[in-house]
């Protein structure tokens, strides 16, 4: 949660700084975020591996793709952030899927889990736009240079508003999907966000329903 707070006060900075200071900021903050996770709920070497292995690489485009406006550098870090993105959700839902008690860190992954399913579209949304500049209408007055849907160039702020916007289905329709592929994508990313809460919820009760009645059970039997 704290990532999304800071991000907007980062490019806020980072535009006084360098144009490029607020997205390098940004992309190595949340790299440094995602190897967290990977690495404190890893149960293997191999996956701490992957967190490294694949956190590396990913800095070293984040620093190209700041400082140099290369599309391929641009495309190849937007697939990669994917891929290292839904490998990171995969390992939370284990975690969360693994454990039958309700606890804190649970409550605090699955809403991880949420989060970072808007981040990942966003991430889908801004290499869709790369791939096709009219992909995305916006109706807000903005300066036609800005790519306003590219993360780590632009305003990365408004594909996570967007993204988030439509996770939750609130949809204010200020920034519309125009293409095949973006409207593909805003769909299927409603009916994720809202089959996830359904699903995810339904577990959580279900589990602290049976915790509970068994703790009921076991005070019943030892004062019989």
């Amino acid at each position: 949660m704290s990532f999304f707070v800071i991000v907007p006060a980062v490019h806020q900075i980072g535009h006084v700084l360098h144009p490029a200071a607020g997205p390098f900021i940004e992309g190595l903050l949340f790299i440094a975020v995602l190897v967290g996770v990977g690495v404190s709920i890893s149960t293997s070497r191999a996956s701490r591996a992957v967190a490294f292995g694949v956190g590396v690489p990913l800095g070293v485009l984040v620093v190209l793709h700041a400082f140099k406006d290369w599309t391929w550098v641009a495309i190849i870090r937007q697939l990669l952030a994917d891929l290292f993105l839904g490998w990171a959700i995969a390992l939370i839902l284990q975690f969360i899927l693994s454990s039958r008690q309700i606890t804190f860190n649970i409550v605090c992954a699955s809403l991880c889990v949420y989060l970072l399913l808007g981040v990942w579209w966003a991430i889908g949304y801004s290499l869709t736009e790369q791939l096709d500049p009219a992909a995305f209408h916006s109706s807000v007055p903005s300066d036609p240079s800005a790519n306003l849907m590219r993360i780590g160039k632009g305003e990365s702020t408004a594909v996570l508003y967007f993204s988030f916007a439509t996770l939750t289905t609130l949809g204010y329709g200020d920034i519309v999907p125009v293409s095949p592929v973006a409207r593909t994508l805003a769909t299927l990313e409603a009916v994720t966000g809202q089959l996830y809460l359904a699903v995810l919820v339904a577990r959580l009760v279900g589990l602290h329903i049976a915790g509970s009645l068994g703790q009921r059970s076991s005070r019943e039997d030892l004062q019989r």
